[in-house]
């Protein structure tokens, strides 16, 4: 069972379901309850999102190991599961299995909440990327990285985007009399919010999986593959990397600017003590990185980073409530 739980990777689907469920219970329906709203997807429902969700990402993990094996045996045969405590035709079979019941269960709630195209498709192009991603996007120049990035940042925004048609959908009237001034609204307010977490997610993956690039360099050289590291070198992606490490504290400043001028200090101290400062450290770790291990520890650090942003919203809820 263990082998099994580490093929999967077990604590990121459990970060998943966590982090889909923090977006639902401390951002969504607290700022629609401030407008008199609430939501309307039965928990039953939600929870099926989650798995379903939580499905297709198993079934990323399954594929992109099972394409990877020679090169994981090089960048860490320690870890490695494929071939030694699960064969690869049970492997590609899980896969399979996870896949199309993760995109079942998707079409059906797609389709509880009147969304049967939009949220189908997703569930079905997820899956397609994620196999395209270990087939043959992950080795070359970007694209890996940029189709990984994107799907980080749906996880979190595949909330509002199945939780808010049926609230729109029951509140009609009441929405109605808002657009006289929409940006002021509930659903508007949830948006923004979610997509600022949407792209919190989709720039901290980006740094992170070109830092992994960087920490798997040898292997993927080994087998021809033209991550950003191989073809430009190791100092020039430490540079890309810093660069976007310091656009992404500029855009975090520029929140706590706002967060420190409105005298919410709960929240800029949050912010300086468990993004700020957690992204310097990475900074400089990076910077002098020289081995594995160095990167490793960096992109452990923005995994954590985004682990304590997403545990902002109970903070959030805290001050929506006074």
């Amino acid at each position: 069972m263990n082998a099994y739980l580490k093929l999967v990777r077990f604590p990121n689907l459990l970060i998943i379901a966590f982090t889909q469920y923090m977006i639902r219970l401390f951002l969504v329906e607290p700022i629609l309850n401030l407008s008199g709203l609430y939501l309307k997807m039965p928990d039953w429902q939600f929870a099926l999102l989650v798995l379903a969700t939580v499905l297709i990402s198993a079934a990323g993990y399954i594929i992109n190991d099972y394409f990877d094996l020679r090169i994981d045996n090089i960048n860490k045969p320690d870890v490695t599961v494929i071939d030694k405590d699960v064969s690869r035709r049970t492997a590609i079979g899980a896969h399979a299995f996870l896949s199309g019941l993760g995109v079942a269960i998707g079409i059906f709630v797609s389709w509880r909440c009147n969304i049967l195209m939009a949220g189908g498709t997703l569930f079905a192009v997820s899956v397609i990327a994620l196999w395209y991603y270990s087939v043959a996007f992950k080795s070359q120049f970007l694209i890996g990285n940029v189709i990984i990035s994107l799907l980080t940042g749906m996880v979190a925004f595949m909330v509002p985007l199945f939780d808010l048609p049926p609230v729109i959908a029951y509140f009609n009237n009441t929405l109605a009399q808002q657009k006289a001034d929409f940006g002021t609204t509930s659903v508007s307010t949830v948006l923004l919010w979610s997509g600022c977490y949407a792209m919190a997610a989709f720039g901290l993956s980006m740094i992170r999986e070109i830092i992994k690039d960087m920490e798997d360099v040898e292997g993927d050289k080994e087998y021809g593959c033209k991550t950003i590291p191989i073809v430009l070198g190791i100092k020039k992606s430490k540079f890309i990397v810093s660069t976007l490490i310091l656009i992404f504290m500029t855009g975090i400043g520029y929140v706590m600017y706002h967060q420190y001028t409105s005298r919410d200090m709960l929240s800029f101290y949050y912010f300086l003590a468990l993004v700020e400062l957690p992204l310097v450290f990475v900074f400089f770790k990076t910077i002098y990185a020289t081995n594995k291990k160095d990167f490793h520890t960096s992109g452990t650090i923005i995994k954590l980073t985004m682990l304590t942003g997403i545990c902002f919203l109970f903070l959030l809820k805290y001050l929506l409530s006074k």
